[in-house]
């Protein structure tokens, strides 16, 4: 990889609280009408979050939660608009997806947001569902993808006798 490339390399991290600054900047250049500070800080200090750098700038963020029925949510994707296009958000994504532990992963966006619903469905999320009257004449998308099952990382590796029972048969 050419220091050009790394340059542009994208990269997604959990977000930590260094990061609350250019959220905030994305934030405002990506959705200048919704602004909520407490819900981005929550965000933060519970760990439900990631930013995406492409290079050295940061790009965008996703909050996540599991307050959906118990299960796990993305609450919100934000790319700056001049990073869109990028895969940025498909990104944030993946990485929500790669870190999940439930089989169920939900997200919603409004009808009237294409771009969005284009990048959930190329992510392989489905349609679930919509909910009225949460914005006007606006409804909300409901989507839904099945995660696949993986080993738990609360299972940690398998001790040494344990792998060797089980290739002997032995208990």
């Amino acid at each position: 990889m050419g220091i050009i490339e790394r340059e542009f390399r994208l990269r997604i991290e959990p977000a930590r609280a260094k990061d609350r600054e250019a959220m905030v900047e994305i934030n405002k250049a990506a959705a200048p009408r919704w602004h909520k500070l407490r819900h981005l800080n929550a965000a933060l200090q519970e760990k439900r979050a990631f930013i995406a750098f492409l290079g050295r700038i940061p790009a965008g963020f996703l909050i996540w939660t599991k307050d959906f029925y118990s299960h796990y949510f993305i609450d919100l994707v934000v790319v700056h608009p001049q990073m869109r296009r990028h895969g940025v958000a498909s990104a944030l994504i993946w990485a929500m997806e790669s870190s999940c532990p439930g089989n169920k992963l939900f997200s919603s966006t409004n009808r009237s947001n294409k771009a969005m619903q284009e990048v959930f469905e190329r992510a392989g999320f489905v349609k679930s569902g919509f909910i009225t009257h949460l914005d006007r004449n606006n409804p909300e998308l409901i989507y839904y993808k099945k995660i696949p099952a993986r080993a738990s990382a609360s299972s940690g590796p398998r001790s040494r006798a344990s792998r060797k029972r089980k290739k002997t048969g032995k208990k």
